[in-house]
């Protein structure tokens, strides 16, 4: 359900006289490292709650994309690629997929290339790892990093679990951010080797069973979506 509180910047010309990503990084926190990270299956958290969703067809697909995308490419254009990139997923796949590439992933994409052409210290994660609740359906939805980071998967209610995968996975993410607390740099003996993002590579820690790093990881939806202007619409 939409309602009119919108949750985003505002420039006001004095306390934020530039917007913060836009056209470049802020200049201010150049020197600070960032870690920036996305749930693969983002959307499934606010789409997923309508079963319509998970039984599209390639003819009811088009027209519910082209509501929930917010981005000026032709449902048709995207259903393609995605056929395409993925010839296995279902429409309700390339639904949530496509969702997720074009208004919840792209944010944090345009945060990194900013970070990086500044040439400031940032690295970027993946979560794959996909929480067993609803039998699975669900995916790394958003907001599912946030109890593996902090390590509370074993408590009461946790959209995680308590498995022997949460488990490691929490201990693998929590870990990376009390070294980077404490050090300015994610990585430690437990994760392979973490690089920071560049434009070249595009490094990106992809925390799952087993972590690793890959470069340009859904580097075929990202160039998709980067054909068009993208428009941060904030909580509505």
């Amino acid at each position: 359900e939409n309602s009119s509180l919108y949750v985003g910047p505002v420039l006001d010309g004095h306390v934020l006289p530039a917007h913060p990503f836009w056209p470049d990084a802020p200049a201010q926190s150049a020197g600070i490292p960032m870690v920036i990270g996305n749930t693969h299956d983002e959307t499934r958290a606010f789409l997923g709650n309508d079963p319509a969703n998970f039984a599209l067809t390639w003819d009811t697909l088009p027209a519910r994309l082209e509501k929930e995308q917010y981005v000026d490419l032709l449902p048709a254009v995207v259903i393609a690629e995605y056929r395409r990139l993925y010839p296995h997923y279902t429409p309700s796949d390339v639904f949530f997929a496509a969702t997720t590439a074009g208004r919840s992933w792209r944010g944090a994409v345009e945060e990194l290339e900013a970070r990086a052409r500044q040439g400031a210290p940032t690295w970027a994660y993946q979560l794959d790892w996909g929480s067993p609740v609803d039998g699975g359906r669900l995916g790394a939805f958003h907001t599912l990093d946030i109890p593996l980071v902090f390590d509370t998967t074993g408590q009461p209610g946790s959209r995680t679990g308590d498995g022997e995968e949460a488990t490691r996975v929490a201990a693998t993410m929590s870990t990376a951010l009390i070294a980077f607390a404490r050090h300015g740099d994610p990585n430690h003996a437990a994760l392979p080797q973490w690089q920071t993002y560049s434009l070249e590579r595009r490094q990106t820690m992809l925390f799952d069973a087993t972590s690793q790093q890959a470069d340009d990881p859904r580097g075929g939806e990202r160039r998709l979506y980067q054909q068009v202007p993208f428009i941060q619409r904030g909580t509505f």
